[in-house]
């Protein structure tokens, strides 16, 4: 069910972003496009800000609620919401003082002082919707943990409809920027606002209460958010600078020619993260059963999937590119051929890397992954800056490519010969279920899943 309402929420999002993109790249133009983009970096970038809380949450509510104990469900959400929302509380307040000293010229590379002045104002409608998300975070993760992922990506397609109709809105009465991210993000303030309704109408007895608060409920979700904070920090630092990186070193205009073709093929690799998704929790409740050939059949049907949906999609995509571009953007948006095909053959690889990483969290392997992860990171980020100087924007995914080709993806395949070799000798029970709970490392250093 979660896999199905996800499709169609994706959908929505793909149907809304068709009008959306090339009505808001008209409007704006390529220079406030970009900074557009470059906002929406920078906040996604600051994304692991829950410090893993949200994951964490999902996985314990998950295991308590398996269990029957809604007393325990209730003190992890409710220890869960209060983490977060010190942690909105401090964010708040540091966004607060130091917003009039950021450099916004410099910071979007931008000459306009006019141009700095809408960015810097947009910026703060979307950090205010950035911060006040966190709290409200653990709305979906409790949902999800309650095997009730749909009733998000549902409410989410209907939020994506809201913020379609909002931007049209802002369109037509000739809007700022600041206005058009405010329409942007109302559709999922509103689709969060029912998504609460909808969960403590069904459960009435999840409401947060400070009298549910317990300390070493908080301290058990923060020790396995860690995990998750760990590879969301990296994940952050190599994969959503590319925006900023190119407005750095090429200008904001620059990042636009890069962004619109980069969204084509990002919607594949989001499709096999979207179809794979619900296998995560699937691997480790089949792995504490002992059901290791199950896991490893699954693993292998997802990865030739996989390469069989986003190999010839990506390549129809390359070649379509120019066509695709012109008929949505008219030729004021060039994207050569060559960037094309280097997007093309990142969409498989990020594909392959989704299937791979969601294997190895429902395992439990988050450690070595975790240690990889803050490595290729560093590595990614300095490949992007020097082939960006040296072969234009086309250098940031190149510099993603190398990286997941040349480290993450070999180890990671490392991890998981290693995991189905450790789970063939292991006696799969009892003890081996405890050593793969969430109270306390496992062997062979797995981590908590």
């Amino acid at each position: 069910m979660t896999t199905v309402s996800a499709g169609v929420a994706r959908v929505f999002g793909l149907l809304a972003s068709l009008i959306t993109v090339p009505l808001t790249y008209s409007y704006l133009g390529p220079e406030r496009y970009g900074l557009w983009m470059v906002l929406i970096s920078i906040i996604a970038a600051m994304g692991f800000a829950d410090l893993g809380i949200g994951n964490g949450l999902m996985n314990a509510v998950s295991e308590a609620y398996g269990k029957d104990d809604r007393a325990l469900v209730r003190e992890y959400v409710t220890s869960a919401f209060v983490m977060m929302l010190a942690i909105a509380a401090f964010l708040a307040a540091i966004g607060a003082a130091g917003y009039p000293f950021v450099p916004w010229m410099r910071l979007f590379n931008v000459t306009s002082e006019a141009v700095a002045a809408e960015g810097s104002k947009a910026f703060l409608v979307l950090f205010s919707w950035f911060v006040l998300s966190i709290p409200l975070g653990v709305i979906t993760r409790a949902q999800a943990g309650l095997q009730q992922g749909y009733f998000p990506q549902i409410v989410g397609a209907f939020g994506s409809i809201v913020s379609l109709c909002s931007l049209l809105f802002v369109i037509a009465l000739h809007g700022t920027l600041a206005l058009l991210v405010l329409a942007s993000t109302f559709g999922a303030a509103a689709a969060v606002a029912l998504n609460g309704w909808l969960l403590f109408r069904e459960h009435r007895w999840l409401v947060p209460s400070w009298r549910a608060y317990r300390g070493d409920s908080a301290s058990k979700i923060l020790k396995l958010g860690l995990l998750f904070f760990v590879l969301q920090c990296a994940f952050a630092l190599s994969y959503t600078s590319d925006n900023i990186v190119i407005a750095q070193i090429l200008g904001a205009a620059a990042v636009a020619a890069y962004a619109v073709p980069q969204k084509l093929f990002s919607v594949v690799s989001l499709g096999i993260g979207m179809a794979t998704g619900p296998l995560w929790p699937a691997y480790g409740e089949a792995i504490a059963r002992g059901d290791v050939a199950w896991v490893r059949r699954a693993f292998r049907g997802s990865l030739w999937l996989a390469l069989a949906i986003t190999v010839p999609l990506c390549t129809i995509l390359a070649l379509a590119g120019p066509w695709i571009l012109r008929v949505f953007f008219g030729r004021s948006l060039h994207a050569p051929m060559l960037l094309l095909a280097v997007l093309a053959v990142w969409g498989v690889v990020s594909a392959v890397s989704v299937v791979t990483s969601f294997l190895l969290n429902g395992a439990g392997v988050l450690k070595a992954q975790a240690i990889t992860a803050v490595f290729a990171s560093l590595i990614n980020i300095s490949l992007s800056i020097f082939l960006t100087r040296r072969l234009g924007a086309m250098g940031v995914c190149l510099g993603s490519i190398i990286t997941q080709l040349v480290i993450t993806l070999p180890v990671c395949f490392v991890l998981i010969r290693r995991l189905f070799r450790n789970l063939a000798k292991a006696k799969i029970g009892t003890g081996f279920a405890e050593s793969i709970s969430l109270a306390r490392p496992a062997p062979d250093g797995f981590a908590p899943s």
